[in-house]
């Protein structure tokens, strides 16, 4: 059967005995459309910011019920699979979509669709990694407006990142990375000078409500990461270390230790961490964050510019 996973929030998922999958043909249709988000929905409810962003549909050409969410949708295949994804553009008028994903070898084929066309590419899941898929409309600015996602495509055996052995792993915790500037979203015509972001997230949330990533002691956490944002982005994990596996999905010749590591817009990279055997559970875990100190939600724009500090792109690994 053919896998597809769709998810919002972390993947915390803990597998059993390892065991080969069969190749499949899988069919993904999504849309994009106009819709709204909040990075704060516990913390503040009333929040409500304008995206463009996917969203699944089960027949393409039809978008009346899709709603967006951002990141777009998990899209999961397994290695060896043949693809087939298809796009509708449901944007306003006058903005094209082009369906892009770095490290991903499309068939020959349009890669574009004006409103209310439908784009779709095809490929064989070649290679095991983490993939992100995006729309390079508005010469690339319809990224900032939310038209992003995961994309992961899994080796044939369960409970690795990659086909090697030393790439298995207990949990996993897909962490997209990315910014929000409600101005910018709100005027929906990208611009971009126009540009300035002012909410930092992980899955679309802001810290205080991001999800945390969970480990038990001695267990190994793959963290997949993937920088949907603007700039180079670092990410610093706090009392434990991360082995650096691969990047853009390409494993290591020699992967290495590091507290902190910085991959560019648009990168992806997997890591591992082993949680500290003798970590006990706590309040708040391992601080894990946005080393350049992109802890803000939003900015007091009735009295000043000043950033609202204390939230951000900040999660905790919890034993």
């Amino acid at each position: 059967m053919p896998l597809l996973a769709l998810s919002l929030a972390f993947t915390a998922v803990v597998f059993g005995s390892a065991a080969p999958a069969s190749a499949a043909a899988v069919t993904i249709n999504l849309c994009a459309v106009p819709g709204s988000f909040d990075p704060l929905p516990t913390t503040n409810p009333s929040l409500s910011i304008p995206i463009w962003g996917f969203a699944t549909t089960t027949t393409p050409g039809v978008c009346t019920a899709a709603a967006p969410t951002l990141p777009g949708p998990q899209l999961t295949v397994t290695e060896g699979d043949s693809v087939t994804l298809s796009v509708t553009n449901a944007l306003p008028a006058g903005h094209s979509i082009t369906l892009e994903a770095d490290g991903i070898d499309f068939a020959p084929g349009a890669d574009s669709a004006a409103p209310g066309a439908v784009v779709t590419r095809t490929f064989t899941a070649s290679a095991a990694g983490t993939y992100l898929y995006e729309s390079g409309g508005d010469a690339g600015l319809q990224e900032a407006m939310g038209l992003y996602g995961a994309l992961l495509v899994r080796p044939a055996v369960a409970g690795r990142a990659y086909d090697a052995a030393n790439s298995n792993y207990d949990r996993e915790s897909v962490l997209v990375l990315s910014a929000v500037d409600p101005a910018y979203n709100a005027a929906a015509a990208p611009v971009a000078h126009n540009y300035a972001a002012t909410y930092w997230l992980i899955n679309g949330r802001s810290y205080p409500d991001t999800a945390a990533v969970l480990g038990s002691p001695g267990q190994r956490v793959l963290l997949r990461y993937l920088n949907a944002g603007y700039d180079n982005t670092t990410m610093s994990l706090l009392g434990a270390r991360e082995w650096v596996y691969a990047r853009d999905s390409r494993p290591l010749n020699n992967p290495f230790d590091a507290v902190a590591e910085t991959f560019p817009a648009g990168a992806t990279e997997d890591t591992f961490v082993t949680v500290p055997a003798g970590a006990a559970p706590s309040q708040f875990g391992f601080p894990l964050f946005n080393r350049q100190l992109h802890l803000t939600n939003g900015t007091q724009m009735a009295t000043s510019p000043t950033p609202v500090t204390g939230g951000g792109m900040l999660t905790f690994l919890h034993p």
